[in-house]
């Protein structure tokens, strides 16, 4: 940071601001000068003033008006450095320092530094935020101020822009790709193991002689608090039920916490319940505000059918109950909520053999489809949403064969 950015910052610490008449003419001069930012010095002081004068704001309890508006300032300063950063090829992207713009001082030529995130005092991620932040367009990112203001209390809106607009860039590549998909679904060609459906599974699934698959492993839409969607849990065990080849058959159906029991209700209404497992998220905890907990797994519910108590094989491979899951280490890049697939190939693998019949009634991408063929079972699958299924089959052209993943090894049965 430049002397004179120091200066102006030791400035608004001595100025008294201890009364919200106060910060609130601080404030009005700070607005002022975000309307004239014409340099990325001039935007980054706009943007550090406006942080120190929350901090103030916050300190002696202003109104929330006062907080929403010194907080929103503060993150159009950001856009507006974002969008200047972005003009310049020795700052665009956050680079610390440019190889191709940086002259050395060693080359024998007279040393011009060129402005350099290092020299122009920000900060490497200030830039990219703020480089993120530009990306939005203005009437939307407005619209999200506006928005989020009524949900917060003058809080630092910054990582809240920010993750806004990695969520619009995920759903433009997500766009993207389902478009990709659409294009080349036509084009998939048929697979005599693999069957994709489009349709509800109520339906479509009527092709699927009773009392002959192997294994069905799913992730329905989860219960609300309304209700909304507990028929379809429902139709699902009614459905498992009139399919699961008795003994040996078993549903795998990952749930919510929050709607546990009513899934459990639902479920148990035409199968029997068998066991519960865990999928563990060890690094990516949800984070439940209104209970003050961390959650690091999602229950697998496993229920067979009521028409005979379930017996393993014996030369079946030992299931263990606590699986490392992967879905949250990437992007969720084929459907927002995409399950891992080394947590289906480990569950298929471990409870069904070669050639067997998996089924999957809520398919989305296509992931236990991918599990499926990269471990040799058949597979029936379908969905609702045709942009879902374009996807599955496009994963599945590309012959998509993952590692094993962070799955436990198998054991054999003794």
């Amino acid at each position: 940071m430049s002397h004179d950015r120091t200066d102006n910052v030791i400035a608004l610490r001595q100025d008294g601001l201890d009364t919200e008449s106060k910060v609130l003419a601080a404030f009005e001069r700070v607005r002022a000068e975000l309307a004239v930012i014409d340099s990325i010095e001039d935007a980054f002081k706009v943007r550090e003033k406006a942080e120190l004068l929350r901090v103030l704001a916050a300190k002696i309890k202003a109104s929330k008006s006062t907080l929403d508006e010194i907080a929103a300032v503060k993150v159009r300063a950001e856009r507006r450095l974002g969008e200047l950063l972005a003009t310049r090829p020795e700052t665009r992207g956050g680079d610390h320092k440019s190889i191709e713009f940086q002259k050395s001082k060693d080359d024998g030529e007279s040393f011009d530094p060129a402005p350099t995130l290092d020299n122009l005092g920000v900060p490497k991620h200030v830039s990219r935020r703020s480089q993120i932040m530009a990306s939005i367009p203005e009437d939307m990112f407005e619209a999200r101020i506006e928005y989020t203001k009524k949900l917060n209390r003058g809080r630092d809106l910054s990582a809240e822009m920010w993750s806004y607009a990695k969520y619009l860039k995920r759903e433009q590549e997500r766009e993207e790709r389902r478009e990709e998909a659409a294009s080349r679904a036509a084009e998939a060609e048929p697979d005599e193991k693999i069957r994709i459906l489009h349709g509800d599974f109520r339906q479509v699934l009527s092709c699927v002689p009773d009392k002959t698959v192997d294994l069905i492993v799913t992730d329905p839409s989860y219960i609300r608090k309304d209700g909304t969607y507990l028929d379809l849990w429902y139709a699902l065990s009614e459905v498992a039920a009139r399919l699961l080849k008795p003994e040996t058959g078993l549903l795998l159906c990952y749930s919510g916490n929050f709607c546990l029991p009513e899934a459990i209700n639902a479920l148990s209404e035409h199968l029997r319940y068998v066991w519960t497992a865990a999928v563990l998220y060890e690094s990516f905890p949800d984070t439940i505000h209104r209970l003050r907990f961390k959650t690091y797994f999602k229950p697998l519910l496993i229920y067979c059918s009521k028409d005979a108590e379930y017996q393993p094989h014996q030369t079946q491979y030992w299931f263990k109950d606590i699986i490392q899951g992967d879905g949250y280490r990437g992007l969720k890049d084929h459907h927002p909520w995409e399950q891992g697939v080394s947590e289906a190939m480990y569950m298929i693998e471990n409870l069904s053999y070669e050639n067997d019949l998996v089924v999957d009634p809520c398919l989305g991408s296509g992931t236990t489809a991918v599990a499926a063929k990269t471990l040799n079972r058949r597979f029936v699958g379908c969905d609702e949403d045709e942009a879902a299924v374009n996807m599955a089959l496009l994963r599945l052209s590309r012959d998509y064969l993952p590692d094993a993943g962070p799955g436990d090894k198998h054991e054999k049965a003794p």
